[in-house]
């Protein structure tokens, strides 16, 4: 499995001709990169709108979500839950079930929230208090397309972030460095990118005051008590600066570092693990012309000829998240019909126990991603879970699996036009002759080859949703069902 980035460098929007059309799969390779999958209503709905159609009308739907709605404990403190440890863990399973099904019915914002979440790191296994956790996933979600200044702005002042890089320990009188040097490492402008140690030194002394207390589980305050109200210097400038002159200072005097180190992760994540220079120098320039503003870059590469030539198809490894929502979403099977909290809490175990835990990544660098999602024991887990996955459906999606495959192929009998259609709708790249004939015998099962070379066996045998799950039990262990 070979994956490189040969795709044309233009970062012009994508016009469909007749050597290069728009066509079904390039629909669902826009669906997989900014979300998590595509129906087949989806796919038929993309193809009556040009390709910059269906990337506005994708971001502009993300965009009018706005803040989410808050859970019934956005605002427990500690005195709230009187030490009920079952109730604290019983709203985190809750709320991992609620956030992989926003994944299945979002899609982009969920998708987007997700790589920020992974560059915006926090821990709640560190911070440990509910509240701390919805204050933290609403900014990611309330920002996830909007103002990247201000989202820098709002992130560091949340009690998780307070907590994790231990902003609620840098007070005047023993300056923390712990958030300030992620600030400019992590957070905006890479490391070593434009910054020395003397700088880290002095942006946590301006950084001060900011408290948050982890036990009472309360939201955080500024306290001038702990603020250093001296002169500092930093990137060469002296002022008694504090949180707010901070970023002034960074979106001012680091304006390029940030936009090509921000535009670089973006293009990495979601495009290709092979950075381009020529397509993330022109993603910057959008950055800085739109004042900061993250919708733009996005509309920008998700329109582009470089974003839909066919070599970008099929070029990232999806991560387990990725993974098991895609089978909620592409048959675009419904919450309470199709599945439930049971099954989205399961899948949150096994993507924690395939390397991806929600709301604990490994460390402040987050999930590495790409090549590091694989080897040879989490690929034999994948396959186990996802098939422990597929044969719990309950009969209602395994039906809902047959209804598919005779709305897509018009009520076909022929079990190689069966596989063929259900592959490209599950796996991004064409699957071999070879891969073809062993999906059809897997597809067929322990039913007599005479009824398929007579044509009476058809998608209204009771065999036929348990022929569905095997199927897809074999499509999902091929190389091609791990790639995006």
């Amino acid at each position: 499995m070979v994956l490189q980035n040969c795709a044309v460098n233009s970062i012009a929007p994508y016009e469909p001709s007749p050597q290069n059309p728009w066509n079904a799969q390039k629909v669902a390779h826009l669906y997989r990169r900014l979300g998590f999958g595509a129906s087949s209503a989806d796919i038929q709905a993309g193809l009556a709108m040009n390709p910059s159609q269906l990337v506005d009308q994708l971001i502009d739907n993300a965009i009018a979500l706005g803040s989410p709605a808050p859970p019934l404990w956005a605002n427990y403190t500690a005195d709230d839950y009187n030490g009920d440890f079952d109730l604290i863990f019983q709203h985190q399973r809750e709320f991992l079930s609620r956030w992989i099904r926003e994944m299945a019915t979002e899609g982009v914002r969920s998708k987007i929230a997700l790589f920020w979440h992974n560059h915006f790191v926090t821990e709640l296994e560190v911070y440990r208090c509910n509240s701390s956790l919805w204050a933290y996933y609403n900014i990611l979600h309330t920002y996830t397309l909007g103002n990247f200044r201000t989202f820098v702005e709002e992130i560091g002042k949340t009690p998780a972030m307070l907590v994790y890089l231990n902003g609620n320990q840098n007070i005047a009188a023993e300056p923390n460095e712990n958030y300030a040097r992620e600030l400019m490492e992590l957070f905006t402008m890479g490391e070593g990118n434009g910054y020395t140690q003397e700088d880290i030194v002095e942006v946590s002394r301006a950084l001060t005051g900011w408290r948050m207390d982890m036990y009472a589980c309360t939201p955080a305050y500024f306290d001038t008590s702990y603020f250093d109200n001296t002169p500092k210097t930093i990137f060469g400038q002296t002022g008694n600066w504090d949180y707010d002159d901070v970023h002034d200072l960074i979106f001012s005097l680091r304006q390029n570092e940030i936009a090509n180190y921000i535009c670089s992760k973006i293009y990495s994540h979601f495009i290709s693990p092979n950075i381009n220079p020529q397509m993330v120098e022109q993603m910057a320039n959008t950055f800085l012309a739109n004042n900061w503003e993250l919708a733009p870059v996005f509309r920008q590469i998700f329109k582009s000829e470089h974003f839909f030539d066919e070599l970008s198809i099929g070029t990232q490894i999806k991560d387990p998240i990725s993974i098991f929502v895609s089978l909620l979403k592409t048959p675009d099977f419904q919450y309470d019909t199709h599945y439930n909290d049971d099954m989205t809490n399961t899948m949150a175990y096994m993507c924690s126990e395939l390397g991806q835990s929600l709301f604990n990544p490994v460390d402040v660098a987050g999930w590495p991603g790409y090549r590091s999602w694989l080897n040879e024991n989490t690929l034999t887990s994948r396959w186990a879970y996802v098939n422990e996955i597929l044969y719990d459906f309950e009969d209602s999606a395994k039906e809902a699996l047959v209804g598919l495959a005779i709305d897509l192929t018009n009520n076909s009998n022929d079990p190689t036009i069966i596989v063929q259609t259900i592959a490209e709708l599950f796996i991004p790249l064409p699957l071999s002759a070879e891969h073809v004939e062993v999906a059809v015998l897997n597809f067929k099962g322990d039913i007599p080859e005479n009824y398929f070379d007579d044509g009476s066996w058809n998608l209204f045998w009771d065999e036929a949703p348990d022929q569905m799950i095997n199927l897809l039990s074999y499509l999902t262990r091929l190389p091609e069902f791990q790639l995006c």
